[in-house]
């Protein structure tokens, strides 16, 4: 075990910290410097050598896999890119790339089964964009999943996907609801980082939180029903069946109880699907799995616009999770080209 100095943190806890909505530029330049030096030190393993064959080990609780030497799942799309004379296809071979689209909230909306979220994944508009206009800026209390962006009553700085106000929201959203406190309930909105810029009193806080939670009332229920299984069985099931052993206290069982059945959901799923794709083309081999998303090769003889769509449907496909709740999850795709 590696100890550290009380004065040191590490990069996860910057990266949850950043997650939370903390804002800092101090923080985020941290963070770059991090995550640079840390590819450095990687690089630098890897010159002149003709060929690395990562390390793959399948032993996380949650059924992740860890992927070292290098840690591949730590370079993000934009190196892969901009490295592709590092990192590219064998000779006569191509890969398909994909990474599921808000697959942990997708998931946790299955299992919890309120009708306006299923409805905004399936019909609409941006789940985020929606919780602002309705609930946490409260621009369109009225709003009903489907409606148009127009009903929503944003205002004419709306910044689309980066508005700062949408971020808060996915914050409002995951803080008070996915991860929040049942105990907690509402006041957990006045502890989210960075809330207070939008200029919101609190009691007004605390009333549109409360909204927000009384229209969810399956999810409420759902999840106080899991806790206390949790806590009682010190046991956690996926809807695939994988099982977790919880230790510690009470609320620790509780909160990492509702976590694997959340990722390690994600985990069953991915390793269902690697399963299907690579019985289906023997002649293919998974190159990365990144949790949410993965990159499998194939060869030049299997046909890209056969085997992408055929893909498509294993990786996309709908999933009856729990309370009756079928859910599909779509991902968004590449494919990258070989010599």
């Amino acid at each position: 075990m590696i100890k550290r100095s009380p004065r040191t943190i590490n990069e996860d806890r910057l990266s949850e910290l950043r997650d939370q909505g903390w804002d800092s530029d101090l923080l985020l330049a941290r963070l770059d410097l991090m995550k640079s030096e840390g590819m450095r030190k990687t690089m630098a393993t890897m010159r002149k050598v003709p060929r690395i064959f990562p390390e793959v080990l399948p032993t996380q609780a949650s059924g992740r896999w860890s992927t070292k030497k290098p840690a591949l799942v730590a370079f993000p799309r934009e190196f892969w890119k901009k490295h592709s004379h590092v990192i590219y296809p064998d000779p006569g071979s191509w890969w398909l790339d994909w990474d599921w689209s808000g697959i942990e909230s997708r998931m946790f909306t299955a299992y919890s089964g309120d009708a306006e979220d299923i409805a905004l994944f399936s019909a609409g508009p941006d789940i985020h964009t929606f919780t602002c206009a309705k609930y946490l800026m409260a621009w369109a209390p009225g709003a009903l999943a489907g409606c148009q962006l127009s009903d929503l009553s944003l205002p004419e700085d709306w910044g689309g996907s980066k508005d700062e106000r949408r971020t808060r929201a996915k914050n409002f959203r995951y803080g008070v609801l996915q991860y929040g406190s049942l105990q907690v309930g509402e006041r957990t909105v006045l502890g989210i980082p960075g809330i207070e810029k939008l200029g919101i009193a609190r009691d007004q806080l605390l009333i549109r939180a409360r909204r927000f939670l009384d229209a969810r009332p399956k999810t409420l229920a759902w999840k106080q029903a899991t806790a206390d299984g949790c806590v009682r069985d010190k046991l956690s099931r996926t809807f695939m069946g994988r099982r977790r052993f919880l230790f510690g206290d009470s609320e620790t069982r509780a909160k990492e109880g509702l976590a694997h059945k959340i990722s390690g959901s994600v985990a069953d799923l991915m390793d269902w699907c690697l399963i299907q794709i690579t019985q289906r083309w023997p002649a293919s081999y998974v190159v990365l799995n990144k949790h949410d998303g993965a990159i499998v090769a194939f060869p030049k003889a299997l046909a890209r616009n056969v085997v992408e769509p055929a893909v498509r449907q294993i990786v996309e496909r709908e999933w009856e999770v729990g309370q009756g709740v079928t859910m599909s999850f779509p991902a968004e795709w590449e494919i990258v080209e070989g010599t």
